[in-house]
């Protein structure tokens, strides 16, 4: 019988390429290539901003004159700060009270800098749409939570509920009402939930668009 060879003797002459992948998957170290199919790190020009992903997975920014890690809860830090500054380019409020960040979440805006855009706007003729845009949209947040709330009470319905007593016995209690009843009824409040929120999401969209009409496409959510 033949002497099996080894994979050594075996891998002469194979692909570089074949070659790192049979040895990435069985562990292996090549010890003759450290750098394959990308260029040196180290050596790389980057421009001051520029993020990029090593060999190992980490993550830097290129700073001036220096590279620099980036952890991977930056973006949410980011986004988190966006969601608790204030928009205006303009802004002037150094500390933000609890009613500023109050207003900030509902509109974006600390309490001066939103007391200055609704003058702005009431100048201009755009308030009256914009303050029914606010109560469109809050008149949708409500209607669709309803509905949840609905939906989830519709999928809960028996006409019986079970409990556990503290002795471990399981007793059971029904309902003496008309279960397909309650049923139907939250079915016809769901489905005029739906038509609720068909006709607001129509009404949003027409005063979005009077809103860029108005040049005040920044005020859309």
């Amino acid at each position: 019988m033949a002497k099996r060879k080894s994979f050594d003797e075996k891998s002469k002459g194979m692909h570089k390429s074949r070659k790192l992948i049979i040895d990435t998957v069985f562990g292996r170290e090549d010890n003759t290539q450290r750098v394959f199919g990308y260029e040196k790190e180290a050596d790389k020009k980057r421009e001051i901003g520029e993020v990029w992903t090593d060999s190992d997975g980490k993550t830097w920014r290129q700073e001036e004159g220096f590279k620099a890690s980036v952890n991977k809860m930056d973006d949410v830090r980011e986004y988190l700060k966006k969601l608790t500054t204030c928009h205006s380019e303009d802004c002037k409020t150094d500390t933000y009270a609890h009613a500023d960040k109050k207003m900030i979440a509902r509109t974006g805006y600390c309490v001066v800098c939103m007391r200055k855009l609704e003058q702005k706007l009431i100048e201009d003729g755009t308030w009256p749409f914009y303050e029914d845009y606010k109560i469109t949209l809050n008149k949708l947040s409500f209607v669709r939570e309803d509905k949840q709330r609905m939906e989830e009470a519709l999928a809960g319905v028996k006409d019986h509920f079970e409990t556990v007593t503290e002795d471990g016995r399981l007793e059971k209690w029904e309902w003496q009402v008309d279960i397909e009843k309650v049923k139907q009824d939250l079915k016809n409040d769901i489905n005029g939930a739906y038509d609720a929120i068909e006709a607001l999401l129509e009404r949003k969209v027409a005063l979005e668009e009077k809103l860029k009409e108005l040049n005040h496409s920044e005020l859309i959510k």
